[in-house]
């Protein structure tokens, strides 16, 4: 069937002509000579077509002496005008017309699929002359790559000989190969049935591709019940996909099955496409496993108090309740089984539940599980029932504890103090208990302090939210600690583990970030920049103090060096907010070199300055101190951080952690 677009494309078809006559000299029309031609393809590279479908060839040379189109076997001359859409066109045959045609147009059907289809084109001219057409595109420029035909000379006339190679694509004709697992060919076409045991596999092979120029695309695979009529069909294996070999597993059902190959081509703007249905002359006849389906595999309980009994291999959805089959013992006494359901993604697994749940302590005794095996419900896939077992042991959940782990860490929105653990905990042990804070205890400052609410932290099951009944700040002192028994319980059941007391670290909630931290190298989150005279700013690993203090850098540090006269500088390369009105706490750690001299830096928070001193006594030298100051801000900014030790003197500072927060201390 054609489509209507090929004729709307070969009226906007693109022609490239170059002339030969002189550019200086008049030539009367009649002498004109060029070279051109075109198809149904336009400019495209690629010319391509389905099978009983036709493509147009159009000679649009002037002052030829002879013109012929020359088309091979399995095509012919159609004659026109031609239906834009046809089921066929044999009816528009030019009877006898033969393999070459003088018609400037022709019209070509193609019967028989070929990738290198060649249409031939014959033109004679008096005069020479030349043809630009595109035969690539290149992506690099994003442009067409164009060769020039030239005509020969031959005796009195130039002669332009050129080949349109068309791919034809052919019917699909579907066939099909079927392997065991070893590779091993099975001759399915010359045998009745293929007897396979449940659980068996095959290979199956789409040949489509193979047999001529079709190129199918998909392939289908179905495997169904055998019926009277198609629409009752049940698919056991329905496998639609881009692949061409596939393993079949017969793991569905048991009893005789038929099959049938479906070799599909999506369509294109060009070519059609297409189907071929191939029914597998074969019956695929799979019966049951030998042995008995039986338990198999350790019965375990878990920790939300199921237990779950493995079997041999998949059992059928149950459709009736056979909990009453089933006995659970401990110490030779029975618990009732209340519950038998199969494992949403295991179906291998039976899962039991008990009126009165297993305890850890049960570990201890003797504990097992029976099925008297009167249930025709339990059977597997491929009917096979349950065989009845007796005494088989059941491993009983031990809850594990619960510990701490990680830093304690206060937030300073809120108040609220974060504990991490080792596992989920359970939200529901909080909101059951009569009292969730029960086992906790706090200090602050020395003082016992109230834990008035306990929680599970909504974004990480691990984390425990605790809330004191006191206001709290980041200079203050405290601890948690936690004695059991309590109600809080992990997803396993296991209970929190002593701990305490242990140390709350408030969040430090630095301005900065990690830019305070100095491990970057210089220029990086601080520059060296704006020191006068030989002043210099650099990264580096930490002096080793000439007296040590309890005060100790970590990682590298900031070194602002200069000579008497001359002042080092740096300043973020970043800017960071302030707002006015605020009091921001500054902390760093400062190291005062044996050879300093100066008498203070001054440190810049957006335009604003703050004088850092060192005129104290116990501004010693030689070791490592903490050093705090405040300010309010006087402006809202997003401003740099500056710090510049100031002569006279000689500079030999270094700095470490350097933190800005808003001033959470206790007043």
């Amino acid at each position: 069937m054609r489509d209507i677009k090929y004729s709307i494309r070969f009226l906007f078809l693109l022609l490239i002509i170059v002339g030969c006559e002189d550019d200086d000299e008049y030539v009367a029309p009649n002498t004109f000579v060029d070279a051109a031609f075109t198809t149904t393809w336009g400019t495209a590279v690629v010319k391509d077509v389905d099978i009983n479908n036709y493509g147009s060839f159009m000679d649009l040379s002037n002052g030829t002496t002879k013109h012929e189109w020359t088309i091979p076997e399995g095509t012919f001359f159609l004659k026109g005008p031609l239906p834009t859409k046809a089921d066929s066109f044999e009816s528009n045959i030019i009877e006898d017309a033969g393999k070459v045609s003088d018609e400037r147009t022709v019209h070509v059907l193609f019967t028989k699929g070929d990738s290198l289809t060649p249409i031939k084109l014959h033109n004679e001219y008096e005069k020479y002359t030349e043809f630009v057409l595109p035969t690539g595109w290149d992506t690099e420029t994003n442009s067409s790559i164009f060769d020039t035909l030239r005509t020969v000379q031959k005796g009195a006339a130039w002669v332009l000989d050129y080949t349109i190679i068309v791919d034809v694509y052919d019917t699909i004709v579907a066939d099909m190969e079927i392997r065991n697992l070893a590779g091993d060919k099975i001759d399915f076409k010359s045998q009745d049935v293929i007897d396979l045991k449940f659980g068996d596999a095959l290979v199956f092979e789409d040949l489509s591709r193979s047999n001529n120029t079709s190129r199918p695309t998909s392939t289908v695979w179905t495997i169904h019940t055998i019926e009277e009529n198609e629409e009752d069909e049940v698919n056991i294996i329905n496998v639609n996909e881009e692949k061409t070999i596939d393993t079949l597993v017969f793991n569905k059902r048991i009893g005789k099955f038929e099959g049938r190959l479906i070799s599909k081509r999506d369509r294109t703007e060009t070519v059609q496409g297409d189907e071929e249905t191939y029914e597998i002359p074969v019956v695929f006849n799979v019966t049951a496993l030998d042995e008995a389906l039986e338990q198999s595999g350790d019965v375990v309980e878990l920790a939300d108090n199921s237990i779950e009994v493995p079997l041999s291999s998949k059992l059928v959805a149950l459709t009736e309740d056979v909990s009453a089959n089933f006995t659970v013992e401990v110490n030779g006494a029975a618990r009732t089984v209340v519950s038998v359901t199969q494992k949403p993604k295991n179906a291998n697994v039976l899962v039991l539940m008990l009126d009165n749940q297993l305890e850890g302590t049960d570990a201890a005794n003797t504990v097992t599980v029976s099925y008297d095996g009167g249930s025709s419900t339990l059977k597997s896939v491929d009917e096979r029932v349950l065989e009845a077992f007796a005494a088989v042991p059941v491993e009983v959940y031990v809850p594990i504890p619960i510990n701490r782990v990680g830093v304690i860490q206060k937030m300073t929105e809120g108040d609220a103090i974060l504990i991490a653990f080792d596992q989920e905990l359970d939200p529901a042990s909080i909101t059951t208990s009569a009292d969730a804070t029960m086992g906790f205890s706090a200090m602050v400052n020395g003082v016992a302090s109230v834990v008035s609410s306990v929680e599970v932290d909504a974004a990480d099951v691990t984390l425990l939210r605790i809330m004191l009944s006191e206001e709290l700040y980041r200079d203050d002192e405290i601890t948690i600690s936690y004695t059991g028994p309590g109600d809080i319980r992990s997803i396993g059941a296991g209970e929190i583990a002593d701990f305490g007391p242990d140390t709350v670290v408030a969040n430090d909630d630095n301005v900065l970030g990690d830019v305070g931290m100095y491990e970057n190298a210089i220029d990086t989150d601080w520059l060296n920049t704006g020191s006068n005279g030989t002043g210099a700013a650099e990264i580096v690993a930490a002096p080793t103090p000439d007296v040590v203090s309890m005060v100790e850098p970590t990682g590298n540090v900031i070194h602002l060096s200069a000579p008497d006269g001359n002042k080092p500088n740096t300043v973020t390369s970043g800017t960071f907010p302030f707002e006015a009105g605020v009091v921001y706490r500054v902390k760093f750690k400062r190291y005062l070199g044996s050879t300093t001299t100066t008498a203070f830096a001054k440190h810049y928070f957006g335009n604003q300055q703050v004088n850092d001193n060192w005129n104290d006594a116990e501004d010693a030298l030689g070791t490592w101190q903490l050093v705090e100051f405040t300010f309010t801000a006087d402006a809202t900014t997003n401003g740099t951080v500056r710090i510049q030790p100031v002569p006279a003197g000689i500079s030999d500072v270094y700095y470490d952690d350097y933190i800005i927060q808003i001033d959470d201390n206790r007043p």
